[in-house]
């Protein structure tokens, strides 16, 4: 989530270089509710202080508003397609979901 975040938030500088404005924050999607959680509150607790201080940068550009993270759940989070072993079902629902075709044999 870290990195994705970082993605985002380069890729936002670098459309503003390029002259395009983005001012709403940019919704990323989670399969993780503690992780939404943890950075939508903005008071440190002692069950949150172990967490590494990167982990707190994005819940620093969350309250900026520079990203919203959206819950989605697992099995309709379209990037575990790309980076982890599905079920059948699972795998087949996405696969339709990002519109692959399967091209047909000569």
């Amino acid at each position: 989530m870290i990195s994705y975040c970082t993605q985002v938030l380069w890729m936002k500088k670098m459309m503003k270089d390029l002259g395009i404005q983005i001012n709403a924050p940019i919704s990323v999607m989670c399969d993780n509710i503690n992780t939404i959680n943890i950075s939508k509150n903005l008071v440190m607790h002692s069950r949150s202080k172990h967490i590494a201080i990167r982990y707190h940068f994005l819940k620093e550009n969350v309250a900026k508003g520079e990203v919203k993270l959206e819950f989605v759940p697992t099995t309709k989070q379209v990037a575990n397609f790309f980076t982890k072993s599905l079920p059948k079902e699972v795998f087949e629902y996405l696969h339709k979901k990002l519109g692959v075709v399967t091209l047909p044999k000569h």
